[in-house]
């Protein structure tokens, strides 16, 4: 199975929109940005967000007025006769989007194809729920199947969160549910998940065969890393022992192995810190700074100063040197990124790749920089090596 787009199409509106970013920020012309949209066509309908949040709304709005006529014609039938129909009704529902709105109409994350999709899937789960009598651990398995199906197949962001938020609920439930000596390597059990998790997930970016489905791993990788830095941190793992576990602490005493926790919630921001500006990662170098500051607010819960303000204005001024400190190590060329780049960069790492196009194009030619050469390479700014 493949997702439901053109995969061409998808290819040519992420270089499109990044070089109309580019356009924007000066680094080439809108003549040559004009000469990429027309050399790289995309057939999709995909409008600006304020209009796909209108059609978002207005399609919810026509689809309830639907739903409404479904439940006047089927009011009469049992319980179970209308689950079925909720998930036939879904499932045609999936069909439409499918084959109708996408398929035909080539509409791309246009605020119609939302509605349609959290529309098919709410009908077929409580049709699912209902058929299996509302039993918790089918539910879930199932909303984990669905989330994750209209993940790949429609790369919706959404689904993604939700079905990696179920696939850690699940991990979670069947550690706590074994009691014992799980319920105490619950966090070195997903350390031991989510860490190979996250490897994978950097393999498949660098795969072209995954290139439809990037934002969805960035959602993947940043999930993974936050996941990763709770299983380590000393306030997730204290607290959940307290709550969950029904682990008891008398005053000065802490849980086991809390130097370890300790250790974790100091070096995992560090390390994600030192591997995002080294291998020009932005998804860890900002997923750092929120870890970062995490790891302030953990030291502080537990050992304040007695004084908020104090506090506040030593983990601000922190921060802020540590985001100084960054911008003058990046003020030159470091391993192909730069400051601007962190600055203004998506998630993603393929503003190079228009730039590619726009030296292939054929004589399209880069303005003159003026006094704005990153000092890496002919183009200001990008950090590239040689001619490039």
């Amino acid at each position: 199975m493949r997702n439901a787009y053109n995969a061409e199409w998808l290819r040519n509106l992420t270089l499109v929109k990044e070089a109309r970013t580019w356009n924007k920020s000066s680094f080439i012309s809108s003549e040559e940005y004009v000469a990429i949209a027309n050399a790289y066509p995309c057939k999709f309908y995909h409008p600006n967000l304020i209009i796909r949040i209108l059609i978002f709304l207005a399609s919810l709005l026509g689809l309830a007025g639907i739903t409404g006529l479904f439940a006047i014609f089927f009011n009469d039938l049992n319980e179970d006769s209308i689950a079925v129909m909720a998930i036939v009704y879904g499932l045609v529902s999936f069909v439409v989007l499918d084959k109708l709105v996408i398929g035909e109409n080539h509409h791309y994350k246009s605020g119609l194809t939302e509605a349609l999709l959290y529309h098919a899937m709410g009908f077929t789960l409580v049709g699912l729920a209902v058929v299996m009598d509302f039993e918790e651990q089918g539910i879930l398995w199932t909303c984990l199947l669905v989330f994750s199906f209209a993940a790949f197949r429609y790369l919706d962001l959404i689904s993604t969160l939700v079905a990696l938020c179920l696939g850690a609920y699940l991990l979670f439930y069947y550690l706590y549910e074994f009691g014992g000596f799980l319920q105490q390597l619950i966090p070195v059990f997903f350390l031991l998940a989510f860490v190979p998790f996250y490897f994978l997930i950097n393999k498949w970016r660098d795969s072209k065969r995954f290139d439809a489905w990037e934002n969805v791993l960035l959602v993947m990788e940043a999930f993974s890393l936050l996941v990763i830095y709770a299983a380590g941190n000393y306030l997730v793992v204290r607290e959940l022992s307290v709550n969950l576990l029904s682990l008891e602490l008398t005053e000065g005493q802490d849980i086991p192995l809390a130097w370890l926790f300790y250790l974790l919630t100091v070096l995992i921001p560090a390390l994600y810190l030192y591997v995002g500006i080294k291998k020009k990662d932005v998804v860890l170098l900002r997923v750092s700074l929120v870890v970062i500051a995490f790891s302030v607010f953990t030291f502080k819960y537990y050992y304040s100063l007695g004084h908020p303000e104090i506090t506040l204005t030593i983990a601000g001024a922190l921060l802020l040197l540590i985001t100084v400190a960054l911008l003058r190590y990046l003020k030159t060329p470091k391993n192909g990124i730069t400051r601007e780049s962190v600055l203004t960069e998506k998630w993603a790492n393929s503003n190079a790749e228009a730039f590619i196009i726009t030296q292939t194009l054929g004589g399209n030619k880069m303005p003159e920089s003026s006094g704005s050469n990153g000092g890496g390479g002919s183009f200001g700014g990008g950090g590239a090596s040689g001619e490039f």
